[in-house]
């Protein structure tokens, strides 16, 4: 494997972890304030959502990254 692709699989590895705090860490503080009684429990709707979509997003990233395409790129270089 090409340095590059090191690189660019490197990268990728970054956007799932941006993508998976991104998503992750709002959906668990709307989670913590649901069970604090802050916010209704129909709140729980957007947590599933956001996890769904951080989870999505984190998977794709991660392909990516274990084949060595960079993020914005569709296949290797």
């Amino acid at each position: 494997m090409a340095l590059i692709h090191l690189w660019d699989g490197a990268k990728s590895a970054a956007a799932a972890a941006a993508a998976l705090t991104i998503c992750g860490v709002p959906a668990w503080f709307t989670h913590v304030a649901v069970r604090g009684g802050l916010a209704p429990l129909w709140a729980y709707v957007f947590v599933a959502l956001l996890a769904a979509v951080g989870l999505i997003l984190g998977a794709a990233f991660g392909r990516k990254a274990r084949n060595g395409v960079a993020p914005s790129r569709d296949r290797r270089r």
